[in-house]
């Protein structure tokens, strides 16, 4: 990890979950950013992808999920804010909040916190996908058409 610690390319090691409800994604941004990104955070040491999207959705939401299935793994190398380089590897998959859930209900913004950060929620009608500022953008054909399998995605936005 020493490779790392010096680059001026940061690594990111990080889950998402994909939820639908109603034809409608669930979706999240911080409140500094302006594109929407699929719900998740950052896998700890010795914690599983799975676990961690568990963890991080109860961290920011509140909310209890359950991980049905992995949809995607990407390894996806991008640029990000003031030049900085982000080479990312991330865990896609499929989760379900509970059927009684409050937040099925939701039409509007919602708040969720990332260690004291305000994070936005908010469902995304599917319909709408196509022309919403959405990242990573190459998702959105995938999220209309969820794949019975697990596909790898690389990708590279840097060239």
């Amino acid at each position: 990890m020493k490779d790392w610690e010096n680059s001026s390319v940061h690594f990111n090691f990080r889950v998402a979950g994909v939820a639908i409800s109603r034809g409608r994604l669930l979706v999240h941004r911080n409140e500094k950013e302006t594109n929407w990104s699929l719900p998740g955070g950052r896998i700890q040491p010795l914690e599983f992808s799975s676990d961690a999207l568990v963890r991080e959705m109860s961290e920011e939401l509140g909310a209890v999920v359950t991980v049905e299935r992995t949809l995607w793994v990407m390894e996806n190398l991008f640029g990000y804010e003031e030049g900085k380089q982000v080479h990312e590897i991330c865990f896609y998959y499929l989760m379900k909040l509970a059927d009684d859930d409050p937040l099925h209900a939701n039409d509007g913004h919602f708040d969720g916190d990332e260690a004291g950060e305000r994070l936005i929620f908010f469902w995304l009608p599917l319909s709408e996908l196509a022309t919403a500022p959405f990242n990573p953008d190459m998702l959105k054909q995938r999220l209309l058409n969820i794949p019975d399998g697990v596909e790898v995605i690389v990708a590279n936005d840097l060239k």
